[in-house]
């Protein structure tokens, strides 16, 4: 394991916990991480020498999905720490949505890192945002790439196969919504009208 550059420690000096540089040290350990080092508080400028254990983190491994593809990789996170279906997390430099967690060959919602067998997590840096599109009578779907905290407004005009739509409600988790806006990470589906176009003299084009 990589010696810290810094670690939050009680200074002699300050009487309290404060942050130290670490000026060396060297770390050691199985089942427990130990830290041996010279460190200096960033406060009073003391030098002394500490000892400080953690538990090391385990290795989870994760499936991470994207659109028809998938990838895998692992995070490093402290044994106790838990982790949940719809957790973001980094896996490297891929930000991550966590979407099932197996734990003992069985599928939970939440439990602590040392239990996971593996987590699946899809891509969360773009997403797939559905739409149904009523075209005068037929109804044809769609989709559009969205980053997951852009905004869909009831009353948005977008274009969909050279279309003008009219967004009209959309579906989240537990509700429709008629009015308002949603996020791109909250919704499951847009729903949406073609503009009718006017033409000159009165009356009504089929786009």
């Amino acid at each position: 394991m990589t010696v810290p550059a810094s670690v939050l420690v009680e200074c002699p000096q300050c009487k309290c916990e404060t942050l130290h540089e670490v000026l060396s040290g060297r770390m050691g350990g199985k089942s427990v991480a130990v830290l041996e080092s010279t460190v200096k508080c960033k406060d009073c400028g003391h030098v002394h020498h500490v000892t400080v254990k953690s538990a090391k983190p385990v290795e989870v491994p994760f499936v991470i999905s994207w659109l028809e593809t998938s990838s895998r990789g692992k995070v490093l996170l402290g044994p106790d720490e838990v982790l949940s279906v719809g957790d973001e997390v980094m896996c490297g430099d891929i930000p991550t949505l966590v979407t099932s967690i197996e734990s003992k060959g069985a599928r939970v919602k939440s439990t602590k890192a040392s239990r996971i067998d593996t987590v699946w997590a899809k891509k969360f840096d773009k997403l797939k945002v559905l739409f149904s599109v009523n075209n005068h009578g037929k109804t044809f779907s769609d989709f559009m790439m969205a980053v997951p905290d852009e905004e869909f407004f009831i009353g948005d005009i977008l274009e969909f196969q050279k279309k003008q739509v009219v967004v009209h409600s959309i579906r989240i988790q537990e509700r429709t919504i008629r009015k308002g806006s949603a996020l791109a990470r909250d919704i499951v589906r847009v729903y949406g009208a073609v503009v009718r176009k006017t033409i000159q003299g009165g009356g009504d084009s089929k786009d």
